[in-house]
């Protein structure tokens, strides 16, 4: 392919997913408006931001995610993600696992997802609280990194 065929392809690909981009950051921001006015979060649901970073390719990128319960299931969580690499920013994808309440009010998340074709099935582990969300994933097709999130606007907030 040539050069500015390759180019024209990527702004098509960029253009096509614009509108999910915008319909999710609307969301992310909404929730993380609504997050400001309650005030210190109680508990893992609302916005988290941060970064993936695979420990496969050193591939990185910024990360954002949206957790709500789950509608009648006591102790499962929607986990809405949207992920970047470079300037793309690619995905929504809902997660659904449980997360289950440790001792020390810690909640460990344990689950898997089918992604497009293209990705696999991700597997993903990790703890979160109401301030930090830190969790490892991996993939069927060799792909495996971490995941480190915060609160936005946080002092804590994770790196861009």
């Amino acid at each position: 392919m040539t050069k500015h065929l390759c180019q024209s392809l990527l702004l098509f690909c960029v253009f096509l997913s614009l509108p999910s981009c915008l319909s999710y950051h609307a969301r992310f921001e909404k929730a993380a408006a609504e997050a400001a006015i309650a005030g210190e979060p109680k508990d893992i649901t609302g916005p988290w931001k941060g970064k993936w970073k695979s420990k496969w390719n050193g591939h990185e990128g910024p990360l954002w995610c949206i957790v709500t319960p789950t509608p009648e299931k006591p102790g499962v969580y929607d986990f809405r993600y949207r992920a970047g690499w470079g300037v793309l920013q690619f995905g929504n994808y809902v997660h659904t696992i449980p997360a289950q309440k440790n001792p020390d009010g810690s909640y460990r998340v344990k689950g898997e997802m089918a992604l497009p074709k293209l990705f696999g099935t991700h597997s993903l582990e990790g703890t979160l609280d109401s301030q930090a969300f830190d969790a490892s994933y991996k993939s069927d097709k060799g792909d495996h990194g971490i995941m480190i999130l915060r609160r936005p606007g946080g002092a804590d907030a994770a790196p861009e």
